[in-house]
């Protein structure tokens, strides 16, 4: 009896559901019937996994003579590859090939509860011109879930929104504000981090750090701040941030805390002058009041862990001095 041999090339699909057996080829080659003999290749289908092929002829289509010795070693030729699929199709047992299943414990996390928490930048890479981190000043960053950023720059207090999105690892933050204090040990670098922070444009956390990366290769790693052990003012998650504008009067107030002392006065921005003035009693970081100026004022406040018993429990600094007029 003259046989042909045909190749079956593996579908798309076929691939995809094998790709886990190390001992599937690329192709399977079946030796079938010509069409004229009493087994036609159609008949070999009961032996095969329920899986699509796609026939065509090796070579030129050219047919290869070959003459088994008997019928049983020409069917064990049919048979013999088709087991070596199913096998590699499906485990025994019906469950999932384990080198499939496998994950990477060190995968990248990108989802959005990944990003949030307080994080201490630890290492600037990926550009010739990276500043050294300052010696002896912290540079944090805190994101929380409602879209806010706080930390500091290495000199001042900074804040902003940032977005997650639209895809996974993908995050827009907003050019930080920032107070107005000036440090000759570490402006530099802050003024360069400010400009940097805004060009980020993904994240990914791996165990306790946080990578934060640019277009143009730029990369910015911090460390978990409850990592490093390092408390952070503001950093107990038991007060919310808080953004305010006031009006500040020309005049101060007697007011008593410890001891007798004079407190500014103070009101929630207000052109009508309905609002009560207020006695404030917190110490504003980089606010400069001068007696017979009026301002209003942006103020940002962050909760302080831990806050001696005659300390405010916020810790407020200036945004912007949106107004300064001199007392009518």
């Amino acid at each position: 009896m003259t046989v042909s041999q045909t190749v079956w090339e593996m579908s798309p699909a076929l691939r995809k559901e094998l790709s886990p057996c190390s001992l599937c080829q690329p192709v399977v080659v079946l030796t079938a019937p010509f069409e004229h003999t009493a087994l036609r290749s159609t008949r070999l289908w009961p032996f095969l996994p329920p899986v699509q092929l796609h026939p065509f002829k090796i070579m030129t289509q050219s047919r290869l003579s070959l003459r088994p010795t008997s019928f049983a070693t020409y069917l064990a030729t049919l048979l013999v590859p088709a087991a070596m699929l199913a096998g590699c199709a499906a485990p025994t047992g019906g469950g999932t090939n384990p080198s499939s299943g496998a994950t990477d414990t060190t995968a990248a996390a990108t989802g959005p509860a990944d990003i949030l928490g307080t994080w201490q930048l630890v290492k600037w890479e990926g550009a010739s011109d990276a500043p050294s981190l300052p010696e002896g000043r912290a540079i944090n960053l805190t994101f929380n879930d409602k879209g806010a950023f706080s930390g500091t720059g290495g000199c001042n207090r900074i804040f902003g929104q940032y977005t997650l999105g639209p895809g996974k690892g993908q995050v827009t933050i907003q050019a930080p504000a920032a107070t107005r204090m000036a440090c000759a040990d570490s402006m530099a670098f802050e003024t360069r981090y400010l400009k940097t922070l805004p060009s980020v444009t993904r994240f990914e956390r791996r165990d306790t750090q946080l990578t934060l990366s640019a277009p143009n290769g730029e990369t910015l790693t911090y460390a978990s701040q409850t990592l490093l052990n390092r408390p952070v003012a503001g950093a107990s998650g038991t007060t919310k941030t808080e953004d305010r504008i006031l009006d500040v009067d020309s005049q101060m107030a007697d007011c008593v805390g410890v001891a007798p002392r004079k407190c500014l006065r103070v009101r929630t921005a207000d052109d009508t002058g309905k609002s009560q003035w207020e006695l404030w009693y917190a110490h504003i970081d980089g606010f400069e009041w001068k007696p017979g100026v009026e301002y209003r004022v942006k103020i940002h406040g962050e909760p302080v862990a831990n806050p001696p018993a005659d300390a405010s429990s916020m810790r407020w600094t200036l945004v912007e001095v949106l107004r300064e007029t001199p007392a009518r």
